[in-house]
């Protein structure tokens, strides 16, 4: 009995900072979705008012699609590149090893302020670095932040870029661990390297990289600053994604009711996310 007690008393200040910083934040961000929130004064109940404008309104509903789309090529392209780094770096030995894996983990450890900031004047229309080379072997300048469909694909390229070395640093460590034997013992058997890395690497490293996809899928969605940094949502809102939206309902225009609105149905997709990459892991793991 003692005992239950002594472990009662200990977590009750972690516990209590929990509720402080987590629990109580969420449901004050639910209570202050149902009003209509000017300046951080409660003006009237609107009950579910503001999910409703939020539902109706053609260019927030579009934010969340390409937020969506946005994350998930994100992803798809970091897994497939952390792969392909991930496979190269197993394959290698010694001191150029580490190198490729610190190269590698150099864009996962970059500051996203200072990172969109680069690429922001890497890609400017008049005196970035790649319009600089483009007009060195004798190319037209590209204004790519400047056109909507380059500009979404920049916003691609960077996020991919900057969490690739994630993917490959997760991967790597879940190949480092499958023994030597069973790969041995394969091409004993005549499989070449493609059976090797299909019937037996991939599905012993399913648990990181189904980690992978749960983490780098919550980080691209509720990713605000490479998209600010960047691209600032334009041009014209062609990238727009829904947490930029989100931060500026709240510190732009100061309408706390709509950004509180907008903060619950970004946690609700992010519990759908996690719900539905739990049940591939307790299924197929």
């Amino acid at each position: 009995m003692k005992n239950k007690n002594l472990g009662l008393i200990l977590v009750t200040p972690s516990m209590f900072f929990v509720f402080l910083i987590l629990v109580f934040p969420l449901f004050f961000t639910v209570y202050c979705s149902m009003f209509k929130l000017r300046y951080l004064v409660f003006d009237r109940f609107l009950g579910l008012g503001n999910y409703l404008d939020i539902l109706t309104n053609g260019e927030i509903i579009h934010s969340i699609y390409y937020t969506l789309i946005v994350s998930t090529i994100s992803m798809i392209i970091s897994m497939f590149a952390g792969m392909l780094m991930a496979l190269w770096i197993d394959s290698q030995k010694g001191m150029f090893s580490y190198f490729l894996q610190i190269l590698g983990l150099i864009p996962w450890v970059t500051s996203m302020v200072v990172a969109g900031l680069l690429w922001r004047w890497i890609f400017d229309g008049d005196l970035g670095l790649l319009n600089y080379f483009f007009l060195r072997i004798g190319l037209n300048k590209l204004n790519i932040l400047g056109n909507p469909f380059f500009s979404s694909v920049a916003l691609i390229f960077v996020v991919s870029w900057r969490t690739s070395g994630y993917s490959m640093i997760m991967i790597l460590a879940g190949l480092k661990g499958i023994p030597k034997q069973f790969e041995e013992a394969a091409r004993v058997d005549g499989a070449n390297s493609f059976n090797i890395l299909w019937r037996i690497k991939i599905p012993m490293i399913k648990v990181p990289l189904l980690i992978s996809i749960i983490i780098l899928s919550l980080s691209n969605f509720n990713n605000v600053t490479v998209p600010m940094t960047l691209t600032g949502g334009g041009p014209a809102g062609a990238t727009n994604v829904i947490t930029l939206e989100m931060y500026r309902q709240g510190f732009l225009y100061y309408n706390f009711g709509i950004a509180s609105t907008l903060s619950f149905i970004v946690f609700v997709l992010n519990v759908i996310m996690v719900v539905f990459y739990m049940k591939m892991v307790n299924w197929n793991v």
